[in-house]
């Protein structure tokens, strides 16, 4: 099963930077990728047009997804339409389909969630998606269900990206995010996190049951498309990675 996005901060940042995101493309489409993700906060002197990232990605036939650290609503809880309509702007632009975006303030009876179902109307053929980040506003598991919920309840066209590692850097406890927000998951973000001597540090996936990105893996479907969100040194084991996500896939269809 081919469902494996590698996003380009899993490399060297300053290799990124010097080089531009374009430099990776052809690399991770060899490691056998279903697609990858662009991100705007690495976007370089040494980049092309986002048409001309979307020209040289269309020559691989990788599916694209946009990341952008925005917030979706802001500190006065209303939505963040200035950025959030470059965001999309830029995405089409890129051929992006996924535009990933993180929570903000969203606030219940404060943010207009019509508001957005009008904005993102305007703005059809791409796919918004929500993520929890590092922040304690927008990697809280209330504020997240919170905000589902509601757009549940307004239809509002938006899906969640799971990112299995942040839950700590937030203080959260990962089993009831899995718990509470799985119904609305679409995208799946795979790190490794470890206390290392009180600091929290994501690395590199290990395999062999135990470990945390594991389980939160097991408990969505295999198909669901994932992303590997860790340092990958050196880049020239991204197959490696690739390879063993999709195993990992393979066993659990089988199970």
């Amino acid at each position: 099963m081919n469902n494996v996005i590698v996003p380009i901060n899993a490399f060297d940042r300053f290799e990124v930077l010097k080089k531009g995101q374009t430099s990776f493309i052809r690399l991770i489409a060899d490691s056998g990728a279903y697609g990858i993700e662009i991100r705007r906060e690495l976007l370089s002197d040494e980049d092309p047009s986002l048409h001309q990232i979307k020209q040289e990605i269309e020559q691989y036939q990788l599916f694209t997804v946009y990341s952008a650290p925005i917030e979706l609503w802001k500190e006065d809880h209303q939505l963040n339409k200035k950025e959030l309509n470059e965001i999309l702007e830029e995405g089409k632009d890129l051929g992006a389909k996924w535009i990933k975006v993180s929570l903000g303030h969203f606030q219940k009876g404060q943010s207009d969630l019509i508001e957005l179902n009008t904005f993102l109307d305007q703005h059809q053929g791409v796919q918004l998606f929500v993520e929890n980040d590092q922040t304690l506003h927008g990697g809280n598991i209330h504020h997240l269900t919170s905000f589902f919920e509601s757009a549940s309840e307004q239809s509002t066209p938006v899906k969640m990206t799971f990112d299995a590692g942040n839950w700590y850097y937030s203080g959260q406890e990962v089993d009831e995010a899995v718990s509470k927000l799985a119904p609305y998951v679409m995208y799946l973000h795979l790190k490794q996190v470890e206390d290392d001597n009180g600091e929290f540090i994501t690395v590199p996936l290990q395999k062999d049951g135990s470990h945390s990105w594991e389980k939160v893996m097991n408990h969505f479907p295999a198909e669901m498309v994932k992303a590997l969100e860790f340092p990958i040194e050196p880049k020239e084991r991204t197959r490696e990675f690739v390879q063993m996500i999709m195993e990992s896939e393979a066993i659990s269809c089988n199970i």
